[in-house]
């Protein structure tokens, strides 16, 4: 591709526009969360499924494997992840456009000297 037709593509604006939704999001993911989880913990400290013969078979089923504590926790971590991702995203996406600046006018000083 040469720098012509280069010259059309704008590609700093949409990738900023991008991860700006995404700081938003995940902003407004990480305010969230805490509030879900708890809600989702008081719910299952209630619990509505009682003490019968149903509602125990219900609990085995529902807490084998660390049930939703396990969940809660996996989810905190994603939560935690997809939050922090966001300015590595923002360098890694602005050192690829500086890098494939500099090549492009690497390149281009190199075919001068030629």
């Amino acid at each position: 591709m040469s720098a012509d037709d280069r010259a059309d593509v704008h590609i700093r604006e949409p990738i900023s526009n991008s991860l700006n939704q995404w700081d938003a999001m995940a902003t407004d993911l990480a305010a969230a969360w805490p509030a879900i989880a708890a809600r989702i913990r008081a719910l299952n400290a209630a619990s509505p499924q009682g003490g019968g013969a149903d509602g125990v078979s219900f609990s085995s089923s529902y807490l084998a494997g660390g049930g939703p504590e396990r969940f809660l926790r996996d989810t905190e971590e994603l939560v935690k992840e997809i939050s922090g991702s966001g300015p590595l995203l923002r360098a890694t996406v602005s050192n690829t456009l500086t890098t494939e600046q500099a090549i492009d006018l690497g390149l281009t000083n190199a075919y001068r000297r030629a």
